[in-house]
């Protein structure tokens, strides 16, 4: 498989890709032939014009179309990278995406709120992938109590996004990981007031920003989105937990959606999505779904560009 591009090569090329000029720029797509729409679900077949803007950047010239898709032009590993992240990449520098880990019967952790670990090895990569892909990751207070994350990238190359903590009460203690650990950029969001009643500390700690936001409306998500996005955080992951996931889906408020299914059945425990639904199936929420295996695991990763930011200019946020 001389000259062929592998899984590293792709994914550097991948991590700097923000539109469809990017794409062509790093030879992953050719010009007009991006997938369909602004970074929509993509499948496999999307993927063959990449061997052949390879094969074109490696010529100096045009790509032989018989040879697109071959596999002389991407290692396997390099193929199975470019369909699974080369939609979100090409969503734009504005796209909202959530991601859960669940069982089969639905549920994130253990009744005792262990969920070390839900899914396999495969998708703890696939979550770091997401974050290295973000500008920033957002978690709200009961994952940041419960889980103590570190929200860093460790499993693949890529810069570590801002971590954003949405907090409105202010119970997330100051020495967890992510106020002591000064692996990454801060922004802790909170309130006026405190849970405890004591005032709202001005500074945490080194990389720690404290960002006071009024009232409830501004923690509403579109409203947080839009904060962040002028900040500079247009590509945002919502990473957890269920309660702040299912606040972004119900409210219109996510691109897309990955859910990664465990073959593991709890019975009981911490739900994932939850959200008041319709009352007849008809209305159900069907958006279009792309399935593919992530070790023993399923993996969904649902478009939900038609239901995200209905009636707003993205380009504005």
């Amino acid at each position: 498989m001389t000259g062929a591009l592998d899984a590293a090569e792709v994914w550097e090329r991948l991590r700097g890709v923000r539109c469809e000029a990017d794409a062509v720029a790093a030879g992953l797509v050719r010009a007009g032939e991006g997938g369909p729409g602004a970074g929509g679900v993509v499948g496999a077949a999307d993927t063959a014009r990449v061997a052949d803007a390879a094969d074109t950047r490696r010529a100096g010239g045009a790509a032989d179309p018989r040879r697109a898709g071959g596999d002389d032009d991407l290692a396997p590993g390099a193929r199975l990278l470019l369909d699974r992240y080369l939609s979100l990449c090409l969503a734009g520098p504005y796209v909202t995406f959530a991601q859960l880990g669940q069982s089969l019967d639905g549920f994130i952790a253990t009744r005792t709120g262990d969920a070390d670990y839900v899914t396999g090895e495969e998708d703890r990569d696939h979550l770091h992938r997401l974050r290295a892909l973000a500008d920033a990751v957002v978690v709200g207070a009961g994952t940041a109590v419960s889980d103590n994350p570190r929200l860093t990238v460790r499993t693949c190359s890529g810069a570590n996004p801002v971590r954003v903590v949405i907090d409105p009460r202010g119970r997330v203690a100051r020495d967890c990981h992510l106020f002591t650990d000064g692996s990454a950029p801060t922004l802790w969001v909170v309130g006026p007031d405190r849970e405890d009643g004591q005032a709202v500390p001005g500074r945490v700690g080194d990389g720690v920003e404290v960002l006071t936001l009024p009232d409830r409306e501004a923690f509403a998500p579109r409203a947080l989105v839009r904060t962040l996005a002028a900040r500079g955080l247009g590509r945002v992951l919502v990473e957890g937990g269920g309660v702040t996931v299912s606040r972004f889906l119900h409210e219109r408020a996510l691109h897309r959606l990955y859910v990664t299914v465990a073959p593991v059945l709890l019975g009981d425990g911490v739900p994932g999505i939850r959200f008041d639904g319709p009352d007849v199936m008809r209305d159900a929420l069907r958006p279009p779904v792309r399935r593919s295996s992530v070790g023993e695991d399923t993996l969904f990763e649902l478009d939900l560009r038609g239901e995200a930011f209905a009636g707003e200019d993205e380009g504005s946020l």
